[in-house]
Formats: structure tokens, sequence, C-alpha cells
């Protein structure tokens, strides 16, 4: 994507100040190097793209169309994928806190749920019960030490014992089908992975007495980044490839002796993986002021817009305004949000030019930056997908507007 400050301020003039930029192009890129990465050593692999970390519709309805799943952790999420026309057996729902209502949807259409809590059993068995001539199709969501100091919330400790009763009261259900095991850590490293995978395999072997249909790892993968904010992360982030030979590698072996039609599938849900390099976000610098020895650059954008839970710094490049033809050298200067919080900075530390008018363009800004935007001080901006070639935009989502946040609401 050619980029220039004409063309952003074209774009402001006409969508508003700050905006985000897609590239669905990349998208298909990533998703087509993830999931080759992993069929080159496991060829039963499949994707089950993660709608909460950018429930887009056209890159949900992309992922449908190269035959990818769905993984969604709610009901609007479930809504989302059928109202694109993904069929319920290309679903996964995940998630703590599931509706009888799109359970029920799910399991009769044919979908997987992934039990996380003892309430949903007596929803499946009550589903199960009222629909005899109807399969269910059932994951259980296992949680266990994976060797770090954090304690997930999510899915059934299989170090105790109850994990082991509900397997059996599960398999007891005449029509309810355990199809494998799912799990999700948050960690990103490698390491981690190297565990699940261990104990997965474990677990498959221990519970069934031949290999399940499917054994699902979830997602927590890096993607591609520059290596600015690769150097900002505390472990080696790992390319595609180096977790495909990890995940479908250790797979291989473990099942080399089967069929490949007796081999399970094995699923993966990347989120950030596939979609944190496909956006950026652009802001223009509306001030400049020095308070004390402290330097500030105040911009038309959030950091609510691009890292609301975290503090890295992301890539940045700045768009100079032709007009200007003074430019001062910055060592070092912060460039803070519009929000009335203290702690709004977008980018800690920017050293070089920079002049009011111009624009600053964020990277890899594609994960969970418009799912998580609050509609705090100001509602959410456009969407834009701006092709280079025939210079042309399509307006992905237009700039929300007042009504867009107070609707709901009795006035």
């Amino acid at each position: 994507m050619k980029i220039d400050w004409a063309l952003l301020e074209r774009l402001a003039s006409t969508y508003g100040e700050s905006f985000y930029l897609l590239d669905s192009k990349k998208f298909e890129k990533n998703y087509d190097e993830f999931l080759g990465a992993f069929r080159d050593l496991y060829p039963k692999t499949f994707v089950a793209y993660s709608y909460k970390t950018n429930y887009i519709p056209n890159l949900c309805a992309l992922i449908d169309r190269k035959r990818g799943y769905a993984e969604v952790v709610s009901d609007m999420e479930f809504d989302l994928a059928t109202k694109l026309g993904v069929s319920p057996q290309k679903i996964i729902f995940n998630g703590p806190y599931k509706s009888e209502r799109t359970m029920e949807k799910c399991l009769l259409g044919g979908g997987i749920v992934n039990v996380d809590s003892f309430y949903e059993i007596d929803i499946v068995e009550k589903i199960a019960q009222a629909n005899p001539a109807v399969e269910m199709s059932i994951g259980m969501r296992c949680n266990f030490d994976i060797g770090d100091s954090l304690t997930s919330r999510f899915g059934f400790d299989t170090s105790r014992e109850n994990f082991w009763l509900v397997f059996d009261r599960l398999k007891r259900a005449a029509n309810v089908k355990i199809r494998g095991l799912h799990c999700h850590f948050p960690n990103r490293n490698i390491e981690s992975y190297i565990a699940r995978v261990d104990r997965m395999l474990r677990l498959s072997a221990q519970l069934f007495s031949s290999p399940p249909e499917l054994i699902n790892l979830g997602g927590g993968f890096f993607g591609p980044m520059e290596e600015s904010l690769e150097k900002q992360f505390n472990c080696k982030v790992p390319s595609y490839r180096e977790y495909a030979e990890v995940i479908a590698g250790k797979l291989r072996r473990f099942y080399q002796n089967l069929d490949e039609s007796a081999k399970p599938k094995l699923f993966l849900e990347p989120g950030t993986a596939l979609v944190a390099d496909t956006m950026k976000f652009v802001v223009k610098v509306i001030d400049i002021k020095t308070i004390r020895d402290k330097l500030i650059a105040t911009v038309s954008g959030s950091k609510l817009n691009i890292i609301p839970t975290s503090n890295v710094n992301l890539p940045i490049e700045v768009y100079r305004n032709p007009k200007n033809c003074r430019y001062q050298e910055y060592h070092s200067i912060d460039v803070a949000g519009y929000t009335c919080i203290e702690n709004d900075y977008l980018y800690r530390g920017y050293k070089g030019a920079l002049a009011k008018g111009d624009f600053i363009v964020f990277d890899n800004v594609g994960s969970y930056s418009i799912v998580l935007k609050p509609p705090f001080i100001l509602p959410n901006c456009a969407i834009i997908e701006y092709n280079s070639k025939k210079k042309s935009c399509e307006i992905i989502k237009r700039k929300e507007e007042t009504q867009d946040i107070f609707g709901t609401f009795k006035l």
C-alpha cells in the first residue's frame, strides 16, 4: 500500500482525522502461510479463526471462502458467523459464558461446543435428551500446568477427579459424541507449546481407546512483526514455521504408525497471528507543547484505538506536511491521545522531526484494537481499505456517530 501525506490528508478530510487502514490481501497471505506451514508437516491441520480478535465481517467471510472454520465465544459472534453464511458445521463454540439458545443452535447444526464449565454439562444433556435423533459434537477444554506462574481460569482441571467424572458422564449420553480435547493458554512462547502438545497427546491417549477425531490447541501465536516491536517482548518471537515444527512435528511423530484416516485432525485458533499486521492506524498531529521539561505531541487518536491492554511502542512512520517549511528535530517526545486520561500515550520517546499537521501511522494494530475500543469520549473511527493500484477506497466500516452510541438510551 503506497501512502503519502497527500493521500492521508484527502482521506482525513473525508472520513475524519483518525482512521484505520486495512490490507485484506495481507490477511489472506498470512492465512495461507500459517496453514501451509502446518500442513507441510501434518496435512490434517485446520484453522478456526478467532472472531474475538478482530471480527471485521470481510475478514471472517474470507476465512469461510477459504474453507476455514469460525471460532466464536459468544451469541453475538455466533450470530455474525451464521449471518455471513458460515455453516454451523464450520463453527467451534468456545468461552466460559454460553447461552442455552446458542449452544442448541450450534449442537443441532452440527457444530462443536467445547465445554468449559460444569453448568454447560447440564445444558448439553438437556439438549441431547430433547433431540435423541441428533448426535451432538462436544470437546472438553483442558486446564493443566504448563510451567507458568499464571493459573488459567478456563476449562476443567485435568488433575482433579471431577475432570474424569465429567468425561465419563458425557460418554454415557447416548447421542453425545466427545470429538476430542481443547486447550488454550495466553502464552505465545514456543516452550509453552512444547508443554501443551505433550500434555494433550498424553491425555488423548489416556481418555480415548483409539485416537480422538480432533485435538484443538487453541490460539496464542505471534504474528509477523518488525524488529523494533519484536525486541520489546521478553521471549523469542517464533515464525509460523517454528510453531509448526514443534506442534505439527510432534503430532506427526506421535501418530506416525497410523493410517492417515485414523489420525486426529489438528485444530488451531489463531487471531493475532493472522490479523495483527494487516491494519494500520492513522492520526493527525494536533499540537505540540512543552510542560516543564516534557515534550508532548497531541494527536487525533487514542491509545484505546490501538493497544488498550499493552504498553509497547508499535512501529510508526511519520508523514510530513509538505506545507511546513520548518521542522524541529526532537530527541524525545511523547505522543498523547485525545482522552482526558493521564496515561493516554500512544508512543513514548519518539525521536525525529515532527510538526503540527503531520500524520503518524501506527502499524500492527489489527489485533484486539477495534473490538476493545470503548465508546469513551469519542466513538470509533472508520476502517478503510485503500487500493493503491486503482486509487480507490472501500469503506469497511463507517465512522461511528453520536446516534450509534446513544441510540439505545431513552432520551
